[in-house]
């Protein structure tokens, strides 16, 4: 277990890193805005063992990680007391889907931190995995704390390559999907805005066009 200075290091050197990404892309303003008004939350953890096969990888995966040695260590400290859960679960998901990924809030109702209008937390995603294209409300930011993948925001745009110490901002309701590669992969994740929005899949048809689907409802 660790104590709540862990979390709030994590807070500090997170919104450090971003800052710097800041100077040249101004894209990132919410999420290091957001940041600022982060309340302490210290009997919010739900922490618990998860049966999920991406635990056995979680160790290996974190000591691949890049960046600061202080967000390194808060980060490891953190997934080790567990609260991961299956972010995608329950009758008629795509088996995939559910067994090749898994996230841990750090920030919200679960998390050692709270804050009314954003999310913000781990994902471990698992080698050769495809997250299939979905949309969501919420603007969303995903920092490779390591591993490597390629992101796709929008159905026809072209995959860009994403890996430790880079990240990748996703639009309000902008479909995106990711391409894992050969290792498992660690992202710092933020989500703000709509955060009770659902997540649609979008499924492209025969004919070209694109369908959307319930993926998850998050009311």
């Amino acid at each position: 277990m660790t104590d709540q200075s862990t979390a709030l290091q994590y807070l500090h050197e997170f919104r450090t890193r971003l800052e710097e990404l800041r100077v040249s892309d101004d894209a990132l303003a919410p999420f290091v805005d957001g940041l600022q008004d982060v309340e302490d939350q210290p009997d919010g953890n739900a922490t618990h063992d998860l049966d999920h096969p991406l635990m056995a990888r979680l160790n290996g995966a974190l000591g691949s990680a890049k960046g600061s040695p202080a967000l390194v260590e808060a980060v490891t400290a953190l997934a080790h007391e567990g609260g991961f859960f299956q972010v995608y679960e329950g009758e008629g998901i795509n088996a995939t889907q559910a067994d090749y990924m898994i996230g841990k809030q750090i920030i919200g109702p679960k998390g050692r931190l709270s804050h009314d209008s954003l999310r913000a937390g781990i994902f471990v995603l698992a080698p050769n995995f495809e997250y299939l294209m979905h949309s969501h409300e919420a603007l969303e930011l995903y920092y490779v704390h390591s591993g490597n993948m390629h992101v796709q925001n929008g159905t026809d745009a072209e995959k860009r390559a994403v890996g430790p110490g880079d990240y990748s901002v996703t639009p309000s309701s902008v479909p995106h999907a990711l391409h894992i590669g050969d290792e498992p992969v660690v992202i710092l994740y933020i989500w703000t805005g709509a955060l009770t929005a659902p997540i649609m899949w979008w499924t492209k048809e025969d004919d070209g066009s694109w369908t959307q689907s319930l993926a998850k409802d998050l009311k």
